[in-house]
């Protein structure tokens, strides 16, 4: 299996222990991640000309190798990118796009979140039989606001399950929480920590609530809410939740035997050793 891959920016910056995470497992279940030459951002939320915005995922979108869909490990990207193959379905829109671009875009390129890749290319059945140490823990399916939203084609976008299936797979045990889909208030910590703090509140409480031995999260703007805010959470509510916010990747990692230090999980704020020790390492 291969796949034009777009990590994003986040990758080589805040979610330096995801790309760690991404690369080591990938590499271990035989997924080929061909990383997209001179990629751009892809507008992110700070890009507020819609055009704009959409010629740069374009230009992504037309940088992916030929024949290959392009896998990218972020919630934002993913978005951004599927907005814009929608977009793109106007010819006006698409030809004025392609007067901009070098390389013109066909159309023909499918955008995946690794998540997809993992669970409906790859499959759980086959997974599973990588799995080397089941997790004997309880875990949050944490999909944040953008990974089924706007038009996506693998998972529900008020109740996904592919998250949770994957948990499942892994001998975890996917606890109910009815804030999967809730924003965990990361797209407004610049402008209204206040507001942020309160968002990622409310999912780190439920969390707690549910029993949870963490929370497992599939976007980098997700965990860096809510692991490297964790402690301004707590702080502000007086409460410390101690709840450590892991990517689905080294979830995987953890299940086929891999180390801590191998994806990445030393680098989290909130500790991991704990729940490392949980699992039984």
């Amino acid at each position: 299996m291969k796949y034009s891959y777009y990590p994003g920016c986040a990758q080589h910056g805040t979610a330096i222990d995801y790309r760690t995470s991404v690369e080591a497992v990938f590499r271990r279940l035989g997924i080929e991640l061909e990383e997209v030459k001179n990629w751009n951002c892809c507008g992110a939320l700070h890009v507020p000309d819609r055009n704009v915005r959409t010629a740069l995922s374009a230009r992504t979108l037309a940088s992916a190798a030929k024949g290959l869909d392009i896998a990218t490990p972020c919630n934002l990207c993913y978005s951004n990118l599927m907005r814009a193959n929608t977009a793109l379905e106007d010819a006006a829109l698409k030809n004025m796009i392609n007067g901009k671009l070098t390389n013109k875009y066909d159309g023909n390129t499918k955008p995946k979140h690794l998540l997809e890749v993992v669970v409906k290319d790859y499959g759980l059945a086959k997974l599973a039989e990588s799995v080397k140490k089941p997790l004997k823990i309880k875990a949050v399916p944490y999909y944040g606001c953008l990974l089924t939203r706007p038009e996506n084609k693998f998972d529900s976008p008020e109740n996904p399950k592919s998250l949770d299936n994957l948990i499942l797979t892994l001998g975890a045990e996917p606890v109910k929480y009815y804030y999967k889909t809730k924003c965990c208030g990361g797209p407004v910590l610049i402008t209204n920590e206040d507001l942020a703090l309160s968002l990622a509140k409310d999912l780190l409480g439920m969390a707690k609530d549910s029993g949870a031995d963490c929370m497992v999260v599939t976007c980098p703007m997700c965990h860096l809410q809510l692991d490297a805010k964790q402690k301004a959470v707590d702080s502000k509510c007086n409460i410390k939740f101690d709840m450590p916010i892991i990517y689905f990747t080294q979830l995987i990692g953890l299940a086929m035997g891999m180390s801590p230090k191998e994806l990445g999980l030393d680098k989290h704020l909130v500790p991991t050793d704990k729940l490392v020790a949980r699992i039984g390492r």
